[in-house]
């Protein structure tokens, strides 16, 4: 019975000693009631992420999801730190150096890649001779700018399918009748259905974000100017200052009702108050998925539009080569990088919060119920989107904010 007693014992104290020289080495170990907390616990690498808030739900889910698996840079965890703050706005901070209270960041993550090319240009303007600011760019989700309207106002305004989009839009928000001008331009005879109901619908209500604030403004306008020239690439500073252009743009914009800072904003409006605050919205697909159905439920049909050309927010994930970001960040910042990546949380991103997936082994074109192009199919969800246009440069995007800056935020 003794010897028991002192294996046992003895067992206990090379348990202990054990446990004493792995918390030298890589910090705490053991559990409650047996934490044995000797030693210094190690510093976390801290990757600080200014990221657009597009996709603030899934970024927050995916990071919780990542800190499960105690991920670690050596013998020191990874604690990722995220910042919501508006694509542009996080571009030119990040590029001139102004942090504030959100931290030095060690990834940016805006809604598009243009404002990545915007503060790359930024940083050699105000940084010359110095490295490249972005050491390593991927996409991580992908949506299309989309047309949100009420069908049978989409109907009237395009009898024929969003094939002309942008010129039929231009005509209706500068027909001074309103929808009724639009119904007759159309081909819709007074006496006829649509055009008695367009008598009560009043001017066409449009909306989309502030160019100044939110990523799927200057979207909005890099698509008017590639649908007033009639080509998908090649956009040019001199296509923006063309005064043909300069006036067929301020026709539009002069009669847009709001400039929101959140597109977000648009798709809660049109749930919440219908047709009598808007007839269509330029949102951003997942948006359109994941408010859509209530929409329906609560002012009737709605409908998804997709025009000829589109624009995607790629969601890049920037990580910067700056003297503030250590080489141990730039690993961590990697490994959450190949997390949001896997699999697994690019189904998450595509399935529950609509984002089309960047990692081509998640299919999209599958029957497969969960998948919310299947599910919304109804509402004008499409598998197959319309061509993409070319992301014009930072220099052509910094003169088309100015020509709107100019003449419509005056």
């Amino acid at each position: 019975m003794q010897s028991v007693t002192r294996a046992i014992g003895i067992g206990y104290l090379l348990i202990c000693l054990l446990a004493l020289l792995a918390t030298a080495f890589i910090g705490p170990v053991g559990y409650a009631p047996f934490p044995l907390p000797i030693g210094p616990a190690q510093e976390p690498v801290v990757v600080t992420i200014w990221y657009g808030t597009e996709k603030k739900l899934w970024l927050e889910d995916a990071a919780q999801r990542f800190a499960a698996t105690n991920p670690r840079v050596g013998n020191r965890p990874i604690q990722i730190v995220l910042r919501g703050i508006g694509s542009r706005e996080l571009s030119l901070r990040a590029a001139r150096q102004e942090f504030g209270n959100d931290g030095q960041p060690t990834v940016i993550s805006p809604a598009s890649s243009m404002w990545v090319e915007v503060a790359k240009a930024d940083w050699a303007a105000f940084n010359p001779g110095s490295p490249p600011f972005i050491i390593d760019r991927r996409e991580l989700a992908l949506t299309p700018l989309v047309a949100v309207a009420w069908k049978e106002r989409a109907e009237v305004l395009w009898p024929k399918g969003p094939d002309s989009f942008w010129q039929n839009l231009h005509d209706a928000l500068s027909n001074e009748e309103g929808w009724v001008g639009v119904a007759q331009a159309n081909g819709f005879a007074p006496g006829s259905q649509e055009y008695e109901k367009a008598k009560s619908w009043g001017f066409v209500k449009f909306g989309h974000t502030s160019p100044l604030t939110s990523n799927s403004g200057p979207q909005a306008l890099i698509l008017m100017a590639y649908g007033y020239h009639e080509k998908s690439k090649g956009l040019t500073s001199a296509d923006i200052t063309d005064p043909g252009f300069q006036r067929w743009m301020r026709e539009i914009e002069m009669a847009v009702l709001e400039f929101g800072d959140s597109t977000g904003t648009f798709m809660t409006s049109m749930v919440q108050f219908g047709p009598s605050k808007y007839d269509i919205v330029l949102v951003y697909e997942n948006l359109a998925l994941e408010n859509i159905e209530a929409a329906q439920r609560r002012w009737g049909d709605i409908r998804i539009y997709y025009p000829p050309a589109t624009m995607f927010s790629d969601h890049p994930y920037a990580i910067l080569n700056t003297p503030w970001v250590t080489p141990e960040q730039r690993q961590a910042a990697e490994t959450f990088r190949d997390f949001l990546l896997s699999p697994p949380i690019q189904e998450i991103a595509f399935k529950q919060y609509g984002f089309r997936p960047a990692n081509i082994a998640v299919p999209v074109l599958t029957d497969d119920p969960a998948n919310p192009l299947n599910r919304y199919r109804a509402y004008g969800a499409q598998k197959e989107t319309p061509p993409s246009v070319e992301t014009p440069s930072a220099d052509v995007v910094t003169t088309l904010l100015d020509l709107w800056r100019r003449q419509i935020n005056r």
